[in-house]
């Protein structure tokens, strides 16, 4: 006779599997529902789609125009929100000049879409995850963020130079992943528009600070833990202590956990390494909450194989055949 273990499995696999299916439908309800009241709020309070992409153009527009690029902006509802790319974001955008704002906007929410659709597919993510609620965000704004995700999901030295161009965090995952020669070429694109923009970068330099301020007020500091000491060094701890496990992981889940004036399309970063638990909580667009969330997939991460050897029956228990009747 064989063990009555083995004639568990399948009954046990069946309920799994139902149980799987009730959790993806209940996932797929929790983004509906939140990204439903996120672009509803957006909506509502009248911000235009591509909102980000047009400040991106604005910013562009302005320095080839021997403008100061970091007083750009677009105002909705009476307030402004400002550029704040770098020197190396400015310069590599610049082509965006050769097209209208109104053209570039568009242009710039589809390659969006198709960026992000690329993307879901090859993390081997349903296409109902364009309703993860970042996702959703930074689809409706046009955040450079998900072409940034693609660019690294990639994984080819090009587009990796072209992703830390456009976000500087996009170094942190390839530190993570160590893709060292695709750092190297990062590095040098980087360091070019030191001797392409030396103007620039001079300007920049003498307003960090108060274009560092102006995003902290206008981000409303953001949803990180980077300007809350405490938090912050909790935060730093479990993401060191989780790269002496799995350096991936923790270089995926460092932007939306510290970085400075971090926005909520900032979770995207956390696709490559989602999790059920990550999934759950980051829908939900709370400041403070993406570091809270990221300790405690730390920790699961940490307790779970111990639990599941705990949990788990003796091999030789199961394997051993029953004494025949």
């Amino acid at each position: 006779m064989v063990s009555m273990h083995r004639l568990r499995t399948p009954a046990a696999a069946q309920r799994f599997a139902v149980a799987r299916r009730v959790g993806t439908i209940l996932l797929f309800v929790w983004f509906a529902w939140h990204t439903y009241d996120r672009i509803s709020f957006f909506v509502d309070r009248q911000f235009p789609v591509g909102l980000d992409a047009t400040i991106y153009y604005r910013g562009v527009v302005a320095w080839l125009s021997g403008a100061n690029p970091w007083d750009a902006a677009v105002e909705v509802g009476g307030f402004a929100y400002h550029y704040a790319g770098t020197p190396v974001t400015t310069v590599i955008m610049a082509p965006a000049a050769l097209l209208s704002e109104e053209v570039f906007t568009i242009a710039w929410v589809v390659l969006t879409w198709v960026a992000t659709i690329w993307t879901l597919r090859r993390l081997g993510f349903p296409l109902w995850w364009l309703l993860f609620p970042p996702i959703a965000e930074a689809l409706f704004s046009a955040n450079p963020q998900l072409v940034v995700l693609a660019l690294l999901v990639a994984n080819h030295s090009v587009a990796s130079a072209v992703a830390t161009a456009l976000k500087v965090y996009a170094f942190i995952p390839l530190f993570g992943e160590a893709r060292w020669r695709q750092i190297a070429v990062a590095v040098a694109v980087n360091a070019a528009t030191l001797i392409v923009a030396p103007g620039l970068w001079l300007d920049y330099f003498g307003q960090f600070g108060a274009i560092s301020s102006r995003l902290e007020y206008e981000s409303i500091q953001g949803l990180s833990a980077f300007y809350f000491p405490i938090l912050l060094a909790v935060t730093v701890v479990a993401l060191l202590i989780l790269a002496l496990r799995d350096r991936r992981a923790a270089g995926w889940l460092a932007a939306p956990a510290v970085w400075p004036s971090s926005q909520f399309h900032y979770s995207t970063m956390a696709l490559p390494v989602m999790s059920p638990l990550l999934a759950v909580l980051l829908s939900i667009p709370h400041l403070r909450l993406p570091p809270i969330v990221i300790i405690l997939e730390v920790a699961r991460r940490l307790i779970q194989p111990w639990v599941a050897r705990q949990l788990a029956p003796d091999a030789k228990t199961q394997e051993a055949p029953e004494s025949p009747t």
